[in-house]
């Protein structure tokens, strides 16, 4: 029967490979196969706009090469075909492998959970019905229906595992993120998991180069860096030895980094290496990518349409809001671990790293709407814990069952026999809740993907929709998504049984958040450097902090803010023309800045400055040239929600023409 489920989810895989799903990502898989195909890794990472780990790179261009093996790749007009066929399917291929693999992790994963073999052994030798020396008396009748009670757990319990694996198999959220969106989140996770199931083993180092590898293929991963290296410190038996372990996981770890990104060490490209590693943490600076979660909901059901360096919380913007919730749901995963019994380590584990999945989707802004998906693979491996553990606390209280006397045997069967009743279906509604869970929040995760996919290409849902005839369902399925994470973070914290703890996390949290907005309360004047603008738009190269505008080029360009040679430490180098655009919340009602043309300029620049609020002209200045003071002006800004910092170029060209805002300040 197990098989024949697994052959019909893949049959329904391959019924939906040739769905084009989410054109954009393919074409991205196309374009980046090809240029790692043809020129390689470092040629793809300097002239495409590739953004994803160097590992991903490597899967892309095999999946170029074997599709080279029977096609034309340089085929335009068949290898640009949204409905090109053949790479679908050689590139889904490795999407439905990968679900297969995850499949059989969670069975293995599953089976040292419970050491089902061994237990079975141990059960047929320990009970037999039709044993006569079972059949002594009353008491020992008794004590066979609690044997039976293992003997059916026993028995039931690799088939129950099974199952879980042919729910993820079947999951339509797994299926939708997989075969018809085209995305890879399979891969991530099965690397993970594989991780995982070494840790398990007690093969640190193999763990070690899989979880690195599944870090360097998927992002996200990234955020299971810290709680991976503790499991590590705090499965062995001591401090000594916990760190000794730690210490080397962490250098294989970066000799298994250093191979997969030696093109970049090679060809000395590190700072390149250091900027694909980090240009994500501000790639889509929306409030949600379409992932329907609290940011949805404050954005007004228009994540992708406001930028998340909008004030939300005093001065912090939602990007850093965001962050610090991040944080303290982090700190209780961290906590989970780092207090946990040896026992309870890879249950709190697999705990923790659910916890972190739920909150980088829910707390962090820029969150996607498939970034759920570590959960679809981590939760059957939870059940399979939960499984055990409220069988041994079964186990337990029937083996503390008391009888008052021998001669008062035939009342206490009666009570014994219901008892044993009653355990059983409490631990059979215990699994359908947690089995219901899991299936509950993938019919909100499906939900999620297939409304993002309608809105984006609506040719590939059916019945097409708009945005606007689903964007109150939106709201519902936030809503639903948002009360089950409420709903694992509070199971979380009892289970971990630490809540003072973690109330004096929220406590820090909360102090923390409250001195960074203690300047504006106490009315001292905030630099406009510590915010982030929601927009800009320069003729040469980008905004700089503290900087002039040629440091954008790099390090060897750095350099100090100074206008005819007065120099100031804080500061914004810009270049004319251009529109810096920032916002205030109607928090503020005073902007004060001086302003020049920077000394690096060249002599011919000449420009003006203007400051607008809502689009209102506040202030403009008079022609300023390379040799000109710094100038200085202040406005009133009261009840302005956006402040423009304008530079606009006075003569025929604006070649050279490097502009400073300097020490623009806020007032209360």
């Amino acid at each position: 029967m197990f098989y024949l489920f697994l052959g019909f989810g893949l049959l329904i895989r391959f019924f939906l490979v040739p769905q084009e799903g989410f054109k954009a990502d393919i074409a991205f898989w196309k374009s980046w196969g090809l240029a790692m195909a043809d020129k390689g890794l470092l040629w793809l990472v300097n002239n495409t706009n590739y953004n994803y780990p160097p590992g991903f790179a490597y899967v892309l261009g095999f999946v170029n090469k074997v599709y080279g093996l029977f096609k034309d790749a340089h085929n335009i007009n068949e290898y640009w075909l949204d409905g090109n066929v053949f790479y679908l399917f050689v590139f889904k291929l490795l999407v439905i492998g990968a679900d297969l693999f995850i499949v059989w992790l969670i069975i293995r994963i599953g089976r040292v959970i419970l050491n089902s073999k061994s237990e079975y052994r141990n059960s047929q030798q320990i009970q037999d019905p039709n044993d006569q020396n079972t059949k002594q008396n009353s008491l020992e009748n008794l004590n066979l229906k609690k044997t039976n009670i293992v003997s059916n757990f026993v028995l039931r319990a690799p088939n129950f595992i099974k199952v879980l694996a042919l729910l993820y198999f079947l999951n339509p959220a797994v299926i939708y993120d997989g075969v018809v969106w085209g995305q890879v989140d399979q891969f991530g996770v099965a690397l993970f998991l594989l991780s995982a199931y070494f840790l398990l083993k007690n093969r640190s180092s193999l763990a070690s180069i899989v979880f690195t590898v599944s870090c360097l293929m998927k992002f996200q991963n990234i955020i299971f860096i810290p709680l991976f290296f503790l499991f590590v410190f705090k499965r062995q038996e001591n401090l000594q030895a916990g760190l000794k372990a730690m210490s080397k996981s962490l250098m294989i770890a970066f000799l298994t980094f250093f191979i997969i990104c030696l093109p970049f060490f090679y060809a000395r490209q590190m700072e390149k290496l250091v900027w694909l590693l980090t240009i994500n943490s501000d790639w889509f600076p929306w409030f949600s990518l379409n992932a329907f979660n609290p940011w949805w909901i404050v954005s007004g059901l228009n994540g992708m349409g406001l930028v998340d360096k909008h004030l939300v919380l005093g001065i912090l913007s939602a990007k850093q809001t965001g962050f610090f919730l991040f944080i303290f749901a982090y700190a209780i995963s961290t906590v989970a671990l780092l207090f946990s019994k040896r026992e309870n380590l890879f249950r709190n584990f697999v705990v923790a790293c659910i916890l972190a999945t739920f909150s980088f989707f829910h707390l962090l802004t820029q969150s996607h709407e498939r970034y759920l998906f570590p959960i679809m693979g981590l939760l059957p491996i939870l059940i399979v814990i939960q499984f055990k553990e409220y069988y041994s606390k079964i186990d337990g209280s029937i083996s503390k069952f008391q009888f008052p006397s021998s001669m008062q045997i035939p009342n206490s069967k009666f009570q014994y026999l219901n008892f044993l009743k009653l355990e059983r279906w409490n631990l059979k509604v215990v699994w359908l809740l947690e089995i219901g869970y899991w299936l509950l929040l993938s019919v909100f995760f499906f939900l999620n993907m297939y409304l993002s996919m309608g809105w984006n290409y609506p040719d590939q849902v059916i019945p097409a929709f708009t945005r606007d005839q689903t964007l109150g369902l939106s709201l519902w399925i936030s809503i639903s998504q948002i009360i089950l994470f409420t709903i694992f973070v509070v199971w979380s914290i009892r289970l971990i049984r630490m809540t003072k703890l973690v109330s004096l996390i929220a406590l820090v949290i909360i102090g923390v958040v409250f001195l960074r907005n203690l300047p504006y309360v106490q009315g001292r004047p905030i630099s406009l450097t510590s915010f982030k603008p929601v927009s800009f738009r320069q003729d040469y190269l980008d905004p700089q902090y503290n900087r002039t505008v040629e440091s954008a080029r790099g390090v060897n360009y750095w350099n100090r803010l100074s206008v005819n040679y007065y120099f100031y430490d804080r500061g914004i180098g810009s270049h004319a023309d251009s529109d810096i655009t920032y916002h205030l919340n109607q928090a503020f009602s005073v902007f004060r800045t001086d302003y020049g043309v920077d000394t690096e300029a060249d002599q011919s620049a000449k420009v003006y400055f203007e400051i607008l609020a809502d689009g209102k002209v506040l202030f403009r200045s008079n022609t300023r040239g390379r040799f000109d003071p710094p100038g200085s002006v202040t406005v009133n800004v009261k009840g302005a929600k956006y402040l423009t910092l304008r530079i606009v170029k006075a003569g025929e060209n604006n070649f050279g023409a490097h502009v400073d805002w300097l020490n623009p300040v806020l007032h209360k």
